[in-house]
């Protein structure tokens, strides 16, 4: 024999190392992104309903500004005494009325 094949039924002599399946870097890789999407997914959501609370106390800050605004005895301020009487409250009977008029939602 020469010095390959010595060589050669060496290394086949020796017990082979098992490297672990890269799977379970996969799997790791996997869970720590679901993770990472759904904390971005819980801060989007919060943002969201923040910006949903904005909204709405800036609705009610300009329907509040429009009632300062109304004269009760006016066409308007006769014929939304009547609207509102359908409301829970003049604000919240002004906000639908403004959003009915300028056409947002």
């Amino acid at each position: 024999m020469d010095e390959i094949d010595k060589l050669l039924a060496k290394i086949d002599a020796k017990p082979q190392q098992k490297i672990p399946p890269p799977a379970n870097k996969a799997t790791k890789f996997a869970s720590d992104i679901e993770l990472l999407l759904s904390e971005v997914k819980a801060d989007y959501t919060q943002k969201e309903r923040e910006l949903e609370q904005q909204k709405a106390k800036e609705k009610n800050r300009r329907a509040i500004a429009w009632l300062k605004t109304l004269d009760p005895m006016s066409s308007e301020g006769l014929w939304f005494e009547e609207f509102a009487a359908k409301y829970p409250s003049k604000v919240a009977a002004a906000v639908d009325y403004l959003r009915s008029l300028c056409g947002n939602s």
